[in-house]
């Protein structure tokens, strides 16, 4: 943590990720003033981000859609987040990198696999890739109802999902750990290099969480940069 910055260690060289916290980016700071403390904290020149919907869109420039791509040195890809899954992609072969923000909505729509296949049509190989998880709510603060696990595991029917993402609750309730489907479809697709922040927002007081505080709460800006050299 730098200045209120959770950074990613260990990412290839030339390369920054990280993600804002309630003291870098307090509750009533606008997202964009949110977002310009983490493009100068990662050292980018200029900074991107999508209009979120929780579907499964990929884009290259500003618009609506919940992942976002760049093959420009100095560009910081980001989203916002209060309890979904953020993840971030950089490719050291290719450059080009991705932020996501998938929410168990964007996840049961493979979300995962739109941005993988629009990095494959521009030369990034899935084996070549590090994956970042930033803060999300945890397994056993998140709990859903029975559309919402059938959806998932209808969607991810083949691919090897971990046993304990899902566990039964009381009733017809489960709880319900969604960065283990996102990974699992990661590692499905050849994503092998992975490293999670492990912070639950639900949690931690430092963190806005969605579910803990309501509408009210602010967002978490997760991105990730190729420096300019």
């Amino acid at each position: 943590m730098r200045d209120g910055i959770g950074l990613f260690p260990g990412l290839p060289e030339g390369f920054a990720a990280g993600f804002t916290t309630r003291a870098s980016a307090p509750d009533a700071l606008s997202s964009d003033e949110a977002l310009e403390r983490l493009r100068a904290a990662l050292g980018a020149s200029r900074s991107i981000r999508p209009k979120q919907v929780h579907g499964r869109e990929v884009l290259e420039a500003p618009g609506t859609g919940d992942a976002i791509l760049s093959g420009v040195p100095g560009t910081l890809v980001a989203v916002a987040s209060a309890d979904c899954v953020p993840i971030v992609l950089l490719d050291p072969v290719t450059g080009w990198t991705a932020a996501v923000h998938a929410g168990w909505r964007g996840t049961a729509l493979r979300i995962v696999d739109a941005v993988l296949d629009a990095l494959e049509a521009r030369g990034v190989k899935g084996a070549d890739l590090v994956a970042a998880f930033g803060p999300s709510i945890s397994r056993d603060r998140y709990q859903v109802g029975p559309e919402v696990i059938d959806a998932l595991r209808q969607a991810y029917e083949g691919v090897p999902v971990p046993d304990g993402a899902i566990v039964a609750s009381r009733g017809d309730r489960s709880l319900l750990d969604v960065a283990a489907f996102d990974e699992a479809l990661l590692r499905f697709r050849g994503v092998t290099r992975l490293q999670h922040a492990g912070l639950c927002t639900a949690s931690r007081p430092d963190l806005p969480s969605y579910r803990r505080d309501g509408k009210g709460t602010g967002r978490i800006l997760t991105g990730v940069v190729r420096l300019a050299r």
